[in-house]
């Protein structure tokens, strides 16, 4: 048995989808709140008996009576096992500890085999985030260092979670020797190549500055920026000849040194500045979750310096940007305001200036949102857009934060019109979020089936016999040479055996050239889901799927 308890202001939570067929049944419809809570994320594993439930049962109850909780949530959550018990099982065991608990406290059990969305906010004192393993005959013991990420064995999730996928596919792997991290094959690189090209033009158009900073810097830096004092238990530190430095966990004090880096002048303004920066946060091994939380990630970072009075305008151009980028992807979403948190940096007055800011703009794009009171990054509020994927799950991932704090810290200036120094005021902003996470999304939102642009093989080659293999052969490097993504299959097996294949990998395009093809110089083509058709121009053919990727079908 894992568990990962999280003492929380509150949880809601609201089921979506069935995600096992042995999924509970009577579910109660809408979102749950539960506040004041421990929450307890739990996962069954193999070999599981009786035995665990009582310990199971004692660990959560010292846990709860150490932080004071009256109110327990048990929340299934089977990302947390490297080997899962079966469904049945883990049910029957996660009641057990449900029951255990209800004479002392009151428990409220997240439903079971079910997609489900929730948010969580945890209060962030020392015991707020403690994970456990309890194994059949031992003690419970605190995990530390053990990787969580699923074996390649997994049974039990569902046929479209992106791990399961990603294997299918030849996209990526996890892996022990790189806990929380993830190893990109060529065809995963592809679709991530497509994101960030397409990322790439249309910063450029919106003109932007891409830039690299270090993975590595001194620990001075991040302790004027703030995360020394707000951020370090997520952070990872090195020694260089006896000097302190910090492995980032964000790109914001990079793009500050960039910034700084030269005089600045109000005509420069906005200068925005777009990285892919890599970063590294020391999550507990617990929550560990396929692409969907890492250990290290790539944020479609940018950070606008903008002069006060821009600062409205900014805004609306990154929610322009933002509802364009889902647009190609046709994610629908929703808007949350997240204001001024207890522990944050800085005077009410600048937090009123940046709160009205993005509430401004959001008013005048007419756009709905919820407003949540305190819960903004440390150093500003934010906007954050939660797009809906085709299971109807929503995924926070684009955001837009207004901080007036860090160019206060490292002493950030412009010369203005009247040759005076000034100060700006920093936009951070993602739409991606994590692309690693980003991808994950998408490999379920399309079930695997990428759309043309993004899909790693566009079209694949299939020789009918071994007489057309130096024809097929040929028709791929035409594909190549135009532009697309084309691979060949030209093995001594069936036509239909070699289809099947292609099927299974989610290929758009199937072409199969057999003598009838190679004497008229046409192509037998079979786009997916379709029938196929026959005497196809080969030049035709490629004009047409040029145009369906660049119009990004």
């Amino acid at each position: 048995m894992k568990i990962l308890l999280t003492h929380s202001d509150f949880i809601e939570y609201e089921a979506k989808k069935k995600a096992v067929p042995q999924a509970e049944e009577g579910i109660e419809e809408g979102k749950i709140r539960i506040e004041e809570c421990l929450v307890v994320f739990t996962s069954a594993e193999e070999g599981d008996d009786d035995s665990v439930v009582s310990k199971t049962v004692r660990e959560i109850e010292d846990v709860a009576k150490q932080v004071e909780a009256d109110k327990i949530v048990i929340y299934p959550f089977v990302h947390l096992s490297q080997k899962p018990a079966k469904a049945a099982a883990a049910l029957k065991i996660v009641k057990k500890i449900a029951s255990g608990l209800e004479s002392s406290y009151k428990v409220y059990r997240a439903p079971f085999g079910w997609y489900k969305s929730f948010t969580l906010k945890c209060k962030g004192h020392p015991l707020s985030e403690l994970s456990r393993e309890i194994r059949p005959g031992e003690e419970a013991k605190q995990e530390e260092k053990e990787e969580v990420q699923p074996k390649q064995e997994v049974k039990e999730l569902a046929p479209n979670d992106h791990r399961i996928l990603g294997r299918q596919l030849d996209l990526y792997s996890f892996h022990d020797y790189a806990p929380g991290m993830v190893f990109f094959h060529q065809k995963g690189m592809m679709v991530r190549n497509a994101l960030v090209d397409f990322w790439r033009k249309e910063h450029y158009k919106a003109e932007y500055s891409e830039i690299s900073t270090p993975q590595v810097m001194n620990q001075k830096l991040w302790e004027t920026s703030g995360h020394w004092d707000h951020y370090k238990e997520n952070m990872f530190f090195t020694s260089i000849e006896d000097v302190d430095f910090a492995i980032k966990p964000m790109n914001c004090p990079g793009a500050i040194m960039v910034f700084k880096s030269a005089t600045r002048s109000y005509k420069e303004l906005p200068l925005r500045l777009a990285e892919l920066g890599i970063v590294h946060r020391n999550e507990l091994s617990g929550v560990l979750s396929g692409l969907f939380r890492l250990r290290a990630f790539t944020q479609d970072d940018a950070h606008i310096f903008a002069a006060p009075e821009q600062l409205e305008e900014e805004i609306l151009h990154v929610v322009d940007l933002v509802g364009h980028i889902y647009g190609k992807f046709g994610f629908d979403y929703h808007v949350e305001l997240s204001t001024r948190p207890e522990n944050s940096m800085g005077s009410k007055h600048v937090w009123d200036i940046a709160e009205n800011a993005l509430e401004d703009a959001l008013k005048q794009k007419g756009m709905n949102y919820k407003l949540n009171p305190g819960e903004g990054a440390f150093y500003g509020p934010k906007i954050d857009f939660h797009i809906k994927d085709s299971l109807g799950r929503t995924w926070q991932c684009a955001t837009v934060q207004v901080d007036f704090m860090m160019p206060e810290r490292f002493d950030c200036s412009y010369v203005g019109e009247d040759n005076k120094q000034h100060r700006p005021v920093i936009i951070h902003r993602v739409i991606y979020g994590s692309i690693e996470r980003f991808i994950g999304i998408l490999v379920e939102h399309y079930s695997g089936s990428f759309p043309l642009w993004l899909a790693p093989v566009q079209v694949r080659v299939i020789s009918f016999t071994d007489r057309n293999i130096d024809a097929a052969k040929s028709i791929a490097e035409e594909f190549r040479g135009a532009g697309i993504r084309a691979d060949s299959d030209l093995r001594s097996a069936t036509v239909q055996y070699k289809v099947r294949e292609a099927e299974v990998s989610k290929v758009p395009y199937i072409i199969v050239i057999g003598d009838k093809e190679e004497q008229s110089s046409t192509l037998a083509v079979r786009k997916r889901g379709d029938k196929p058709a026959f005497g196809v121009s080969t030049d035709d053919f490629i004009a047409k799927i040029r145009k369906e990727i660049e119009e990004m079908k």
